[in-house]
């Protein structure tokens, strides 16, 4: 079950998908994939649909959670559940990247929520707390500038730059689209200029 982030109550009841009926819906933090999806609808309707359906459940019966059609949703209560995301955004704006500037040293990155990984033998799920990124020279990153805007940009970038520190699983697109939408950010905001973006370091020697 993924985390809880909120809860909202709302200025009118539901229907839930099983019959019953809601006043109370609860928002569970986004991963990276439900948020790549839905940013990539170029309707904010569509938008609105997905994040709210990848992420919100209707509250039935105190701790049962029920889905339910986004359609019949207040605008005014759909509104409260797309503040919850701009309130996420708000806190990556305050989070710190770790040290290291990916060319001389590596630049390592803690998760802010460790992405779980269970095991399909049985066994003792695995946890990937951090991230390390390094430069790679333009021969070896052909797919990121193929996808550069696309709807794959961010997973071409981490199979190009990144590697999960203290385990070998691989760069995979299921395990960093299970990547929390917090952690996605910090990265996308404040990691991928770092490598791959201009920072202003040339100079300009022509007068003319």
């Amino acid at each position: 079950m993924p985390l809880e982030y909120g809860r909202l109550d709302l200025a009118r009841e539901i229907d839930t998908i099983d019959g019953g009926k809601s006043t109370e819906i609860v928002f569970f933090r986004p991963n990276a994939r439900a948020m790549i999806d839905a940013f990539n609808d170029p309707r904010q309707s569509g938008k609105t649909n997905k994040i709210v359906g990848a992420c919100c459940k209707a509250v039935n019966g105190g701790t049962d959670f029920v889905g339910f059609k986004v359609g019949q949703l207040e605008g005014a209560d759909a509104a409260e559940l797309m503040a919850m995301i701009a309130s996420i955004t708000d806190q990556a704006d305050d989070i710190a990247v770790g040290s290291g500037d990916g060319i001389t040293e590596p630049l390592v990155y803690d998760l802010r929520y460790p992405i779980e990984l269970a095991r399909a033998d049985g066994e003792e799920s695995e946890t990937i707390r951090q991230v390390q990124f390094v430069a790679r020279k333009l021969g070896d990153i052909s797919e990121f500038l193929d996808s550069s805007g696309g709807t794959q940009e961010f997973f071409a970038f981490m199979r190009a730059f990144a590697t999960f520190v203290g385990t070998r699983l691989p760069m995979s697109e299921s395990i960093v689209g299970a990547m929390d939408f917090l952690d996605y950010l910090v990265i996308k905001n404040k990691i991928m200029g770092k490598l791959t973006s201009a920072q202003g370091r040339w100079k300009r020697t022509s007068t003319s």
